[in-house]
């Protein structure tokens, strides 16, 4: 399966767990793209968001989209690029979202359900979610369950 990971990621956080679910896939024996979205110029809350280049998500079979919480929300980055995607139609579709509180429910799974409802992803086979939060005790061991279970929601055998 082609599978591709489109991050949005400022700290680098979301990033690394997006990197150990690339492994995890590659060594499953898909063919996996991490993508980072790149903004023009730092990206604030709140303001216009203009993107380098948008990621082509058509030659793809899956899709996990990963993102920050910024305020209690799913980073304004993010809701902007799946306001400008398309191409969905059908494809598995997994959510990746890491929050620096450590409790979901300061923005985690309102980030989660943001993604879910997102105008871009219409059509979506929606497969997976998974939620890391940073500042949480065990961290490596949730980043770890994280990326298993989304490996196994988004490619079952």
């Amino acid at each position: 399966m082609r599978i591709g990971i489109i991050v949005h990621s400022q700290t680098g956080h979301t990033f690394s767990v997006a990197e150990k679910l690339q492994e995890k896939l590659s060594a499953a024996g898909h063919t996996v793209d991490l993508e980072r979205l790149q903004t023009v110029g730092e990206a604030k809350l709140g303001a216009k968001v203009n993107f380098e280049a948008l990621p082509d998500i058509g030659t793809y079979d899956a899709l996990v989209f990963g993102a920050p919480v910024q305020a209690f929300s799913l980073s304004s980055v993010m809701q902007v690029y799946l306001g400008q995607i398309t191409a969905v139609q059908g494809k598995r579709v997994a959510f990746l979202v890491t929050q620096q509180s450590p409790f979901s429910w300061m923005g985690g799974t309102r980030a989660l359900r943001q993604f879910r409802n997102a105008n871009g992803l219409r059509g979506a086979v929606f497969c997976g979610t998974g939620l890391v939060n940073w500042s949480k005790a065990g961290r490596e061991q949730q980043i770890n369950d994280v990326v298993k279970n989304l490996s196994q929601q988004l490619c079952p055998k």
